[in-house]
């Protein structure tokens, strides 16, 4: 699993609503983060859509054509998202990082090959033909809807906290997304065995629920997040 870290600063007067994700300060903040948040989910997907494409070929579709595909999305996300009119502590989480949580699951998902997906693709293999290519395909699709099952989880507990005020921490989202990797762990693996359902499903909560400090990140003081994800 990659490794993904957050320097603090300080929590002055930051309340949040999960582990890691604190109340949007105002209107203004919740809506770049709102924004943030969804956007998350489109580049997750958009990756995942990279993988897909080179698993289909078989492999006939080369390592660097992946790599311009993540990179544009990388650079879609940080364009779409680090806006200046919106709280510095966005710019902590970049679409690079997103391309390597993503990458990270990848071996996860892509085990029945022999074959190396490629250098930064974790353990991920090349499908040994089309049956295997379009059932690894599947869960791969799922993980993008996991992903965004799980990042619904986070905008519905940050926009109550926002709305009733809440003055102390709290963790109100995990049966949302228990029942989100519930859903993904019914996914059919017919075809792809070597796919572990449970464990991607808690690897890509994880990731999500620290990267989430990195969408829901401005305190009230402006002095919550001084630090980089990656």
């Amino acid at each position: 699993m990659i490794g993904v870290v957050v320097v603090v600063a300080g929590r002055v007067a930051a309340v949040h609503f999960d582990e890691f994700g604190v109340v949007p300060k105002d209107k203004a903040t919740a809506k770049c983060e709102f924004k943030a948040a969804a956007q998350v989910v489109k580049a997750s997907k958009k990756v995942a859509a990279c993988h897909i494409k080179r698993a289909l070929s078989l492999g006939k579709l080369d390592e660097a054509a992946e790599e311009t595909c993540e990179t544009n999305v990388a650079a879609a996300y940080d364009a779409k998202v680090h806006s200046a009119s919106c709280p510095t502590c966005l710019t902590n989480l970049k679409g690079s990082t997103l391309v390597a949580i993503v990458d990270a699951q990848s071996g996860a998902v892509y085990c029945s090959g022999s074959t190396a997906f490629g250098t930064d693709d974790g353990s991920a293999k090349i499908p040994p033909d089309k049956a295997t290519a379009k059932c690894e395909n599947k869960v791969a699709t799922k993980v993008g809807k996991l992903v965004g099952a799980i990042i619904a989880c986070h905008v519905k507990a940050a926009k109550v906290a926002f709305k009733t005020k809440i003055t102390t921490d709290q963790n109100t989202d995990q049966p949302c997304e228990d029942a989100a990797k519930a859903a993904f762990e019914r996914t059919s693996t017919t075809g792809c065995e070597c796919v572990q359902l449970t464990t991607i499903a808690n690897n890509t909560e994880a990731l999500l629920d620290v990267s989430n400090q990195g969408i829901f990140c401005a305190s009230p003081s402006g002095a919550f997040v001084d630090g980089t994800l990656g």
